[in-house]
């Protein structure tokens, strides 16, 4: 297909300043990097209590982690 994979692990905001969508932008900004590079998937590890974490980011869970395609996660 042509498709360059990214993978990120461990986004983490200190628990003094969660909530605050620093995360949220943290991702985001990876992801705008991702595709700047030419990735055209990127997929996340997580522990199963951050599910709701990267939904809110966009990613889309699925068996065997989350992944999301750069480009649909950048035009929400």
């Amino acid at each position: 297909m042509g498709l360059e994979h990214g993978y990120m692990e461990d986004i983490i905001v200190h628990p003094e300043y969660q909530g605050q969508g620093i995360g949220v932008e943290l991702v985001k900004e990876l992801l705008r990097k991702s595709e700047r590079f030419g990735l055209g998937i990127v997929t996340v590890s997580y522990e199963e209590n951050k599910t709701n974490f990267y939904k809110k980011c966009g990613f889309t869970t699925g068996a065997g982690g989350v992944w999301q395609s750069v480009n649909k996660i950048l035009s929400n």
